[in-house]
């Protein structure tokens, strides 16, 4: 029996041992950095989107036009160029045909035809979009005429959402 209890003894220094180096080591543990972290943009012109669950028009006060509008400032873009690449834009993954890019913007008109569930045209407007890619941020600018046509636009945009697209053409 005292056998036993020197080897049981034993055995108790031993792995004490081990699990004081094992301490020691994870006490004594230094970080240290494998590679490196880039922390850019991560948004590049080919990817550019925009997406929101609703839009909120509003109507400048001082402004004696009945022009309703809707403005965001997103992050910047850097690699935007109109001039010496081509672009395409979808709005809810329809291509918007006239579209005009520039060095640093790109805007576009969309006419909508909004029907009841009975096919009668309830609504014919005007939507105005314009992105401009500034050197601090990338500007969104939509814009409507009159307060009916900014709520037709907001109920669509709540019922189907808003997604916009950039896409650069290779």
């Amino acid at each position: 029996m005292k056998w036993y209890t020197y080897i049981f003894c034993f055995l108790i220094i031993i792995v004490g041992f081990f699990c004081g180096i094992e301490l020691y080591k994870d006490i004594k543990a230094e970080s240290y950095i494998n590679g490196s972290i880039d922390i850019t943009n991560v948004l590049s012109q080919e990817s550019f989107s925009y997406s929101s669950t609703s839009l909120v028009f509003y109507h400048d006060l001082y402004d004696e036009t009945n022009t309703w509008y809707f403005e965001n400032d997103l992050v910047k873009v850097n690699d935007f160029n109109g001039l010496e690449n081509d672009y395409k834009l979808f709005l809810n993954d329809y291509l918007l045909l006239d579209t005009t890019y520039s060095a640093g913007s790109v805007s576009s008109v969309m006419n909508l035809e909004l029907y009841d569930t009975n096919g009668d045209c309830k609504a014919e407007l005007e939507m105005n979009i314009s992105i401009k890619f500034l050197n601090d941020k990338t500007t969104l600018l939509i814009t409507t005429n009159g307060e009916e046509s900014a709520k037709y636009l907001e109920q669509y945009f709540a019922d189907n959402g808003f997604k916009l697209k950039i896409e650069q053409v290779l």
